[in-house]
Formats: structure tokens, C-alpha cells, sequence
């Protein structure tokens, strides 16, 4: 006989996590809960009891009120939970909330839960939503499952499995289909989804995805229109702010941006990263007082949350910094490495000090920190150590650190020679250096350099010599050692290598590293995960 699959059969095998500061709501919901069709609700009151017993064990689903007094929040709560895995990807997330303020309505749904509802909740709605819900997330399980994993390809092939099966789901498959996609920078196909949805009416997540495709192709002037028409059309449609807010800067237009973001937080004031977002945007167009209050909402947002924030930290620091009062910078800087351990946390607050310590008149030890923090910049890797290194240098440039900033530039410029958006803002930073004209030339030589490289190394293999391809790649790999490109080469020329001589344990390590620096450098690329699963069977089983 057939598993019971039906959402009610879902429903009963779930265990249902009810979170809920009021006693005598908990206990009413818990009995909605359990009339519903639940079995098994284990209830929490606050959001330190919550985080035990999500991270104790899994929930299929949980029901959780925004408010929960003190401490976390349930947006919070939804945030880390995802960011720790403690919910999987069948898992139902139902935020609930007793204010009907837009603002708190815009709050519930900010973070994306399944669904949201207001309270008094009757029983025939919750059952309603939890059935369907629970329906439609384990219809999708699947895809969720393979784009946790970051296998894009069998994701997209779900999704193409699904919609030839007539799924009940098509909107939302279809919207995956389109993310996926561009996570394979197939932009093409991306837009060809999102143009055959808008076909059937103004769907606004489809303007957004279409106004990203734009964005990637250079038109900001078209991925404007669109973003203009999207807020214009569905006015609580935050993302499209934040788009909005991305393409004015891209354009220059600054106090346009700080205006489109304030309209956002006026919508939904208690989103960190937004009010963060704010802060930066209006102190680079001297709004102090803006900057100063945006800056002040998103730390005091940010105390109870997994997620790491350091704009806030980083913006507050540097108008104290400006203002006359270095040694406040340094405190908030060294609150912010107390809260974040993590090595962005650390190397931008570095970068911070050294501009404190220039305005404290402490210029060696400035230069002293400037130096140190260029090694520690050069050799991180993580998919946004390029970004982290390239503000790093903007820093030290401001800090009257340009020797050092020169140097941490050059590296950026010589491992991201084929990301022409790090280079254009390599390119504005030598700019301000007074190097523009060397700055592109050591661009060009890099692009130069990396692509005979590759070419040669490709013709070498073409000309049946893997192992002279391996040398020519190998010096490319040492000379830019952050590049994904070129270690992602040099790995698949290995593999190649190693199959027909043999196994060699020093290169399998050199193949391994190489695979997962590029990996942490462009989490997305899928050649890595192929090498990497390649390697593995290679190990398991060599001819």
C-alpha cells in the first residue's frame, strides 16, 4: 500500500512548533492547532526558547507571532533558523501577527515566511492555509532540496519535470526556474521565462526578475522604468525598492536613492539591512542627521540577530571618525568585533581604525595597521573577499593610505581581470589615486596575461601534451592565485593529467585545493561542484 501523502496525512506526521509570548493565546492557538489535524505541538514563549528547540530538532512546521517581547523578534527567529538549516526545505513557516498597521503587515512578510495571517485567526482559515501550504511545500521539496544542495542543474530540471507534469504550482515554479537560470548565467533564458509570465499579466516579481536581467546587461535606464512601475503598481512590494535603490546609485543618483529608500523604511521600518542601506546612501550625499538616525535603527535592530550586520557599525564609526571623535569610532568598532567574530567583521574594522588613527595624528601606526591589513586582504577567500578588499582600499584611500591602497588594488585587478564590475570600481578607485591611466594598464596586462595563459595552456592540451597544458596553468594559478577562472582550468587540466598517468597524491591535494578556493570564491560556478564530485570518484576508484 501507498504512503498517504495528502496534506492532512503531512499534517499529522509533523511535528508543529507554536510560538507565542501570551499564555492564553498559546494556549488557544495550540488547541486550533491540534483541531486542525495536529498531533504533536510543542510550544515556546519567547525567542531564546524557540532557538533550543529549533535547534534541537526538526520541525515540519512552525507557527510563530512577530512580537515576542523581549529578545528576538519572529523575523529574527525565521533569519537564523534558515541560516542554521534548523528548517528544511518541506518546512512551513507561518508568521502571525494582531497588528494591522501596514507597517507590521509589510514586518510579517518582510523575511519571505510561507504565509502570514492576523490575528483572531479562525480555525477554518488556519486549516485552510496549513493544508495548502503544506501541499504546495512538499510538491516543491524536491527542486528546494537540489538548490539547497547548489545543484542548479538537477533544480531546473525538476522544475522542467514539473511544469510538463501540469503542477498546481506553475507561478511558483516558474519563478524558481528563472532564479535558476541566472544562478547558471543563462540571462537569456531567464528573461525568456520572465517575459512569457508578464505576457499573462503585471506580476511583480517578474518585473523585478526582468529589471535584474536588464540591470545585468547594462540597461539601467530599462531595469529603471520597470522598477519605477513595479513600487508604482504594487507599493508594498519591498524588493523593488531596494532594485530601485541599486540602480540610482549605479547611476549616480544619489539623493534619488536616499529618497526611494526612505519611502521603503516608512513601509517597513524594522529591516536592518534597509535601514543600513539608508544610512549609507544618505551619508555619501552629507544627510547626516538621516545617516546618523538609520545607522542608530539598524544597530539597535540588529542586537538579537544571527545575521551578520557591520554597515551600521562601519557608517557610525566613520561620521564619529569625521566629526572629531576617533576614539568613539574605536568603540563601536571593537562592539561590533565583539558581536561579529567573523573576518569581514574583523578586516573592516581594521580598515576603520586605520582611518581612526589617521585622524587621532598616529600616522605610524596607521601605516603600520594599513600594511598588515593589505597581507590579511589579499589572502582571504570567500565569495565576497574581492568586494571586502576592493572597500578595504576605498578605506585606505580616504585614510591617507594610498601605497597600501595601491597595492591591495593591484591585486584585485590582477584576480577579478574578468569581472568588468570590480574593475570599473577598481578603475574609479585608482582614479582618485591619480593612477587612472596605470590602473586600467595593469587591468589590461592582467586580462592579457590570464587569457595567453589559458590559451596556451588550452592549445597545449588540444596538442596532446596535458602535461605541458598543467605547467602553463600552474604559473597562471601562482600568479593570480585568487582567480576562479584560472584555478578551475587548472584543476580540469589536472583531472585530465591524473587519468591518464596515474595517481599522484600532491596533485590530487593541489586539485582539491585549488576546486574549493574557487568554490568560496564563486559558490555558484557549477564546474567546481563537477571537479569536486570528479576528484571524489577518481580517489574512490582510479583506473
Amino acid at each position: 500500500m501507498k504512503p498517504d501523502t495528502s496534506p492532512e496525512a503531512l499534517l499529522r506526521a509533523s511535528d508543529v512548533l507554536l510560538v507565542e509570548d501570551f499564555e492564553a493565546m498559546r494556549s488557544v492557538l495550540k488547541g486550533q492547532l491540534l483541531r486542525c489535524g495536529a498531533h504533536r505541538v510543542d510550544t515556546a514563549k519567547d525567542g531564546r526558547e524557540a532557538t533550543a528547540m529549533l535547534a534541537a530538532k526538526p520541525y515540519g512546521v512552525v507557527m510563530c507571532d512577530y512580537n515576542l517581547g523581549p529578545g528576538k523578534n519572529g523575523q529574527q527567529l525565521l533569519e537564523e533558523a534558515r541560516l542554521k538549516g534548523w528548517v528544511g526545505p518541506a518546512s512551513v513557516w507561518l508568521m502571525i501577527t494582531a497588528e494591522k498597521t501596514s507597517a507590521m503587515v509589510s514586518a510579517a512578510a518582510e523575511d519571505a515566511p510561507d504565509d502570514y495571517l492576523l490575528k483572531p485567526i479562525t480555525e477554518n482559515l488556519l486549516q485552510a492555509r496549513l493544508l495548502k501550504l503544506i501541499e504546495r511545500k512538499a510538491a516543491l521539496a524536491g527542486i528546494a532540496v537540489a538548490m539547497k544542495a547548489q545543484d542548479w542543474p538537477r533544480a531546473l530540471q525538476l522544475c522542467d519535470e514539473q511544469i510538463a507534469a501540469g503542477t498546481r504550482s506553475l507561478a511558483e515554479v516558474l519563478r524558481l526556474k528563472a532564479q535558476l537560470h541566472q544562478k547558471l548565467d543563462d540571462w537569456p533564458r531567464a528573461q525568456a521565462v520572465y517575459e512569457s509570465v508578464l505576457q499573462r499579466g503585471p506580476i511583480a516579481w517578474a518585473k523585478l526578475g526582468l529589471a535584474q536581467v536588464r540591470m545585468h546587461g547594462g540597461d539601467l535606464a530599462g531595469a529603471r522604468t520597470l522598477l519605477q512601475d513595479t513600487v508604482r503598481d504594487h507599493p508594498q512590494y519591498l524588493e523593488a525598492y531596494d532594485e530601485l535603490a541599486s540602480v540610482l546609485h549605479e547611476q549616480g543618483e544619489g539623493r534619488q536613492q536616499v529618497a526611494v529608500l526612505e519611502r521603503a523604511v516608512h513601509l517597513s521600518p524594522n529591516a536592518a539591512h534597509r535601514q543600513s542601506a539608508l544610512g549609507v546612501a544618505a551619508l555619501a550625499q552629507g544627510q547626516h542627521d538621516v545617516a546618523a538616525k538609520a545607522f542608530s535603527r539598524a544597530i539597535k535592530l540588529t542586537e538579537h540577530s544571527a545575521v551578520e550586520s557591520l554597515e551600521p557599525f562601519l557608517g557610525m564609526a566613520r561620521m564619529h571618525t569625521e566629526a572629531g571623535a576617533p576614539g568613539e569610532a574605536q568603540k563601536l568598532l571593537a562592539t561590533m568585533t565583539q558581536r561579529y567574530d567573523g573576518p569581514d567583521a574583523q578586516l573592516l574594522a581594521k580598515a576603520e581604525t586605520v582611518r581612526a588613527l589617521q585622524a587621532l595624528g598616529d600616522k605610524a601606526a596607521a601605516a603600520r595597521l594599513a600594511a598588515e591589513l593589505v597581507g590579511q586582504s589579499a589572502d582571504a577567500t570567500s565569495d565576497h573577499a574581492a568586494d571586502i578588499a576592493l572597500r578595504i582600499a576605498e578605506t585606505l584611500i580616504e585614510a591617507q593610505q594610498g601605497g597600501e591602497a595601491t597595492r591591495l588594488l593591484q591585486h584585485v585587478a590582477r584576480n577579478n581581470y574578468d569581472d568588468e564590475r570590480l574593475l570599473q570600481r577598481s578603475q574609479r578607485a585608482f582614479d582618485r589615486l591619480g593612477q587612472g591611466t596605470s590602473g586600467g594598464e595593469l587591468a589590461a596586462a592582467a586580462r592579457r596575461e590570464a587569457t595567453h595563459a589559458m590559451k596556451d595552456g588550452m592549445q597545449l592540451m588540444a596538442d596532446g601534451d596535458p602535461q605541458a597544458a598543467l605547467e602553463s596553468l600552474r604559473s597562471a594559478k601562482i600568479s593570480m592565485p585568487r582567480n576562479a577562472r584560472v584555478l578551475l582550468n587548472f584543476a580540469a587540466v589536472a583531472m585530465t593529467v591524473l587519468e591518464r598517468h596515474g595517481r599522484s597524491a600532491a596533485l590530487e591535494a593541489e586539485v582539491l585545493q585549488s576546486v574549493t578556493t574557487a568554490q568560496a570564491l564563486r559558490p555558484r560556478d557549477p564546474r567546481a561542484a563537477e571537479l569536486l564530485q570528479q576528484l571524489a570518484r577518481w580517489t574512490q576508484d582510479p583506473p
